[in-house]
């Protein structure tokens, strides 16, 4: 997700671990565990009896959880990353 500079300074300031949380694990790996796990159940939702078993399995919740922390803070950081860099070009070219 791209910020306007004004938005992106008053993020960096919050730090790195604070936007690996939110926007990271919360806002891009979240919904990326979801949709992972609605693919997961036609792909091996033949094991469980029916769509409620499937959700109220441990294994389910652990695979979410693992897909959202690890996509999550991989996006994350990537995303920290190329912010980090289109600020410093902004204030470069300011400057």
């Amino acid at each position: 997700m791209k910020y306007s500079q004004e938005d992106w300074a008053v993020k960096r300031d919050k730090g790195l671990f604070r936007f690996l949380i939110f926007d990271g694990i919360l806002l891009t790996g979240g919904p990326f565990a979801v949709v992972m796990q609605i693919v997961g159940y036609f792909l091996f939702g033949d094991q469980y009896s029916s769509f409620g078993q499937y959700f109220s399995a441990s294994k389910t919740w652990m695979t979410f959880f693992f897909h959202a922390t690890l996509f999550g803070l991989i996006m994350g950081y990537i995303n920290w990353r190329r912010n980090e860099k289109s600020f410093a070009e902004s204030v470069k070219g300011e400057g």
